[in-house]
């Protein structure tokens, strides 16, 4: 290829990157370009182009590992028993939106956000749940759960307890309210739990995309429109979640243990 074919070539692939990068949707993912552990085992070298006239240099940054891969489930937030004012057992709950599946996870922020722009203030309650923490609610009995450990969405981030808020106290009871924030979850195509009887749990939300818990379990994905257009870092984000997930149970079944 001639030289000067070469360069026009670069400078183009240059400017369609720096389309991409600007490019930003409502349901952006993680960038995994962060993910310096699984890209970077040695450093990359800087490639010359060059011309009789001209030298254009491409030069590739030093990866900066601005998501911690290791310890970042430590920062996860989290409240304790009776902080929503009802018992919720004696773990703390995650309430991290970060602990969510990503696809999930954007989600509930545009329900969180719709819900606000109605005038509606939502809280998370709870995000992702341990098996330990599901145990505990299976053996508070049937008002909190009919699911063992492993079989609640909320074991594989798919699955987020949030509550309305009112003048700074959580409203748990309010029937039209809680209509309003549930249909709002079934236009972004979520299962609202106020639709069912056994147990009514109408702050419950949850997206498989058509999967079960036996699909789940044996680490089946649920399938993401447009993936590689919204996600193209999916498989990485999920395997980092994985990594916390397991952190936060060996840390719960610890204290069950005691």
């Amino acid at each position: 290829m001639p030289k000067s074919l070469l360069l026009a070539t670069v400078l183009l692939c240059s400017v369609c990157f720096t389309a991409q990068a600007q490019h930003s949707s409502l349901f952006a993912s993680y960038d995994c370009r962060e993910h310096a552990e699984f890209f970077y085992s040695t450093p990359v070298e800087e490639v010359i182009v060059s011309d009789a006239d001209v030298t254009v240099s491409l030069e590739v940054e030093e990866a900066v590992e601005a998501f911690d891969t290791l310890n970042g489930w430590k920062h996860w937030q989290y409240v304790e028993n009776f902080h929503f004012g009802k018992d919720r057992g004696a773990m703390p709950m995650i309430t991290d939106l970060n602990a969510l599946h990503p696809y999930f996870r954007d989600r509930i922020k545009t329900l969180i956000e719709t819900c606000k722009a109605k005038g509606i203030t939502l809280a998370v309650v709870e995000s992702y749940r341990t098996h330990a923490k599901q145990n505990e609610y299976k053996v508070m009995g049937k008002k909190y759960t009919n699911s063992g450990a492993g079989k609640s969405k909320h074991q594989y981030g798919l699955a987020v307890d949030v509550v309305p808020v009112v003048n700074g106290v959580a409203v748990w009871d309010n029937k039209a309210l809680w209509k309003s924030v549930g249909v709002e979850g079934e236009k972004l195509g979520l299962r609202w739990g106020g639709r069912w009887r056994k147990p009514y749990d109408p702050g419950h939300f949850e997206w498989t995309g058509g999967l079960t818990s036996s699909h789940l379990a044996v680490g089946i994905l649920p399938p993401v429109p447009r993936v590689e257009d919204l996600y193209p870092c999916m498989t990485q984000d999920v395997r980092v979640l994985r990594r916390y997930w397991k952190e936060w149970e060996t840390a719960q079944s610890a204290v069950t243990r005691k």
